[in-house]
């Protein structure tokens, strides 16, 4: 088998991987739960040496981890300040943008003013960080990290974007069902199995906000004729015959603000 057909097949293997992970996290009852789940399937997917998923809690305005995972061993509870200059999940929060790092010790400092030891567990060589949003909103973080140089590549963040998508949603119906926001449509079944991408989250994003392919494209660096193609892939699995349609599906679903 060819390079080629080899990433093709392992990216089936991700995808089907996600939608067995998206459908389990959504009918979850409690945040403590779904981290369980995630992190039983996380590790087929890349290497999740450490994995944690944190909430930001308003009121003391720290983001909370309980149930991180190393080495298949729970970590005490924990918490940072949201805004901390210092902290890794600190600029995530404060950015609500994602970073990569493959090598701790010659990237750190892209991020941060000094190298710093973790709150809890290793200190790893590459790590990954996604905020998980609702309504555009961070309301947490995703995090793998590992002991590997070089451990991740843009597929691997592409998979862990679209892992936060589910997980953002799997919160949102924790807090409906506590009575605290006004409930979502239930995404359908026919959706978790083909969900749609980071790319395509992003396209739908800017879709909703009135943008041309074009203004797209620009925003996106891409071509005009990728943005088309990824409009019409959110078109079909989102069962839409428009944009408007798509963005009143979404909407509803919880996908976009």
């Amino acid at each position: 088998m060819n390079s080629k057909k080899k990433k093709s097949a392992a990216l089936l293997v991700s995808l089907r991987i996600l939608n067995q992970i998206g459908a389990s996290i959504l009918s979850e009852f409690t945040i403590e739960q779904m981290i369980d789940t995630v992190y039983e399937h996380v590790n087929k997917l890349m290497d999740a040496y450490s994995f944690a998923i944190g909430i930001y809690n308003p009121v003391s305005e720290r983001i909370e981890y309980i149930g991180a995972r190393e080495n298949n061993q729970k970590l005490p509870a924990f918490s940072i300040y949201a805004h901390s200059e210092e902290r890794f999940s600190g600029w995530v929060f404060s950015h609500k943008k994602e970073l990569l790092i493959n090598d701790y010790e010659n990237e750190y400092h892209l991020y941060l003013p000094h190298a710093i030891t973790p709150m809890q567990g290793i200190n790893p060589a590459s790590l990954m960080y996604i905020p998980l949003f609702i309504n555009k909103e961070v309301i947490g973080l995703l995090s793998v990290r590992t002991l590997e140089k070089n451990a991740y590549d843009p597929q691997s963040m592409e998979i862990l974007k679209t892992l936060a998508v589910f997980i953002a949603k799997a919160i949102e119906n924790t807090r409906v069902s506590n009575g605290n926001k006004p409930a979502i449509s239930q995404v359908p079944e026919r959706y978790l199995l083909n969900p749609l991408s980071a790319r395509e989250l992003d396209v739908l994003g800017l879709l909703s906000k009135g943008l041309t392919n074009r203004i797209i494209a620009n925003d996106l660096f891409i071509s005009p004729s990728t943005v088309k193609t990824h409009t019409l892939n959110i078109y079909q699995k989102l069962e839409a015959g428009n944009r408007t349609e798509a963005i009143i599906k979404a909407k509803a679903y919880g996908l976009i603000g």
